[in-house]
């Protein structure tokens, strides 16, 4: 929306937000996020008239009119001033122009709760080996090979090990070990010297 800020039209402007938010709110609702949750953030490309750059800012939530429309030129004099060390804000011969309208729709993401797991109680650790296998750490050693689905918290995997799952593998080299944690994670650690 490529205009002079001294001929915007306030409610050309607000027409265009709105049609930018309802498009993020479409997107989001496709996405499952309740419209109360959701939640729009506006920003605008503003430059000088001539400047090859942009610089975004923030517009403010609210009606759009021509006050809040000058917050968001004066919005950006302080910001080109900030990054570049000068502004035009006193100069009425450097007219602002407005670029680009921007709409970010943001739908709220709730953590998962993090529930410790219990320690193995079935089996050993020695159930998640699925073979073997040469790996070259200082010297070709044969290997045990550990299926990471299969390790529960508490279990210790000995190095030279190999931790293999469908994204990673953990190599845990001679002198290493392998604790499960309750979270399930791997926590790789050197055996301390004798």
């Amino acid at each position: 929306m490529v205009a002079k800020h001294t001929a915007l039209d306030a409610d050309a402007v607000a027409t265009a937000f709105g049609r930018l938010e309802e498009q993020a709110a479409t997107a989001l609702d496709g996405e499952g996020f309740a419209r109360a949750d959701q939640r729009m953030q506006r920003t605008a490309d503003l430059r000088y008239v001539g400047q090859a750059f942009e610089v975004r800012v923030p517009v403010g939530d609210g009606p759009l009119d021509d006050g809040a429309l000058d917050d968001v030129a004066t919005a950006f004099h302080a910001a080109h001033r900030q990054l570049y060390g000068y502004d035009f804000a006193a100069d009425p011969r450097q007219a602002v122009e407005w670029v680009n309208l921007r709409v970010s729709g943001i739908g709220p993401i709730r953590r998962p709760d993090l529930v410790a797991l219990p320690d193995r109680t079935e089996g050993t650790v020695a159930d998640a080996v699925t073979g073997t296998r040469p790996v070259f750490f200082d010297d070709w050693t044969e290997t045990p090979l550990y299926a990471r689905t299969q390790l529960q918290p508490g279990d210790v995997v000995v190095g030279p090990a190999v931790v293999e799952e469908f994204g990673s593998t953990v190599p845990v080299h001679p002198g290493f070990t392998a604790t499960v944690d309750s979270y399930s994670n791997l926590l790789l650690t050197k055996e301390s010297s004798r």
